[in-house]
């Protein structure tokens, strides 16, 4: 079977995201900002960056490499074009990172907001885990339930409707448990209200320092 992912064009998942009954375009791009500013990591990696959203908060000079990670292509030919000239230390992969053979050069921050909803969240911890440098940070971003609204929204932007087939939700005290299982500690967490009574769990989680 085909991701549905694959298939939803950058334009039809950028106007779904930013539509007034969504609004999750502009949130996400809020908190990325905010991790940035908080944090000024060193070397960064996006996991399910799609199309670069929140890219135009890095700093180059702070951030001396930043590796963006999607299944799409597409998606990540837009993040290319919108933002190579500007970080020049860009790396962009193409990829499921949860296969076997993912591996990427540990880095200090991993951000992954909204996609351990479509993914094999252990495969997806081990790997990131393994990709996360001793002291590193780690922020999940994860859609919680709500009693008012359907997981996946419909807008104008029908190719989206294919998620559902994919989406499931998350249960944070079972996503912790896993984080735990394999060495990230959760240290910090907190809401984010969204419309139509839909909210985001955001986690911070660290890799514990190695001792000797």
């Amino acid at each position: 079977m085909i991701n549905p992912w694959l298939q939803i064009p950058a334009q039809d998942y950028e106007g779904h995201m930013a539509s007034t009954d969504v609004g999750q375009l502009q949130v996400l791009n809020d908190l990325m900002a905010h991790i940035l500013a908080k944090f000024s990591p060193k070397t960064l990696a996006v996991f399910g960056c799609s199309t670069g959203n929140g890219f135009e908060h890095i700093s180059p000079s702070k951030t001396e490499r930043i590796v963006g990670i999607d299944i799409n292509p597409d998606y990540l030919d837009v993040v290319r074009n919108r933002f190579e000239k500007r970080l020049p230390n860009l790396e962009l992969i193409e990829c499921d990172f949860t296969s076997s053979s993912f591996h990427i050069e540990p880095v200090s921050m991993i951000i992954a907001a909204l996609v351990f909803e479509y993914v094999n969240i252990e495969r997806a911890l081990l790997n990131m885990s393994k990709c996360l440098v001793p002291g590193g940070n780690f922020i999940a971003a994860l859609q919680l339930p709500s009693p008012d609204a359907p997981s996946v929204t419909k807008t104008q932007y029908t190719s989206l409707e294919s998620l559902t087939s994919i989406m499931k939700l998350v249960d944070v005290d079972a996503f912790t448990e896993s984080c735990f299982q394999r060495g990230l500690f959760r240290v910090g967490m907190r809401h984010i209200s969204m419309k139509h009574g839909k909210a985001l769990y955001i986690g911070h989680y660290r890799k514990p320092e190695q001792t000797n």
